[in-house]
């Protein structure tokens, strides 16, 4: 099938196949003799298995180090690897929602401040009038970047 079969098949952009076969969790297909893309049913598999993966929130790293995992005959392994992932990404969010509510509790502080005060005539050169030190120090939230 070519690609455009296969990302419809599985529910993906094609530009997201050529992302998996640039990055290398899918290999480059052959070529048929007009030069497209001839993918088969295991690379559907496997492109379905990614898809999957990815929508669990797994990285392309640690899908990487599924794959020969589940590419073998060993069922029960692949399983526990994913098992564990599952638990390390919800460790990971719950992280991060501990950072939020942080950040959303500083984000209070800043807002009552603001609504207690009376705004100048004009800003101040320091912004203070906008955005007040006394907020309890700078709002330090660092926004991870997805995979």
């Amino acid at each position: 099938m070519r690609i455009s079969e296969l990302a419809e098949a599985v529910g993906v952009p094609t530009s997201t196949v050529r992302y998996y076969e640039r990055v290398g969790l899918m290999a480059l297909p052959a070529r048929t003799s007009s030069g497209y893309r001839d993918y088969g049913d295991d690379e559907a598999a496997r492109l379905l298995f990614i898809a999957r993966a990815r929508r669990m929130g797994l990285s392309c790293d640690q899908i990487t180090s599924l794959i020969p995992i589940w590419a073998g005959t060993n069922c029960g392994a692949a399983h526990d690897r994913v098992v564990r992932m599952i638990e390390e990404k919800q460790s990971e969010i719950a992280a991060r929602i501990r950072e939020l509510q942080q950040f959303d509790a500083q984000l209070d502080v800043v807002r009552t401040t603001l609504e207690s005060e009376v705004p100048p005539p004009a800003c101040r050169a320091d912004l203070t009038c906008c955005v007040p030190e006394s907020a309890g120090g700078p709002v330090a939230i660092e926004l991870q970047p997805r995979h």
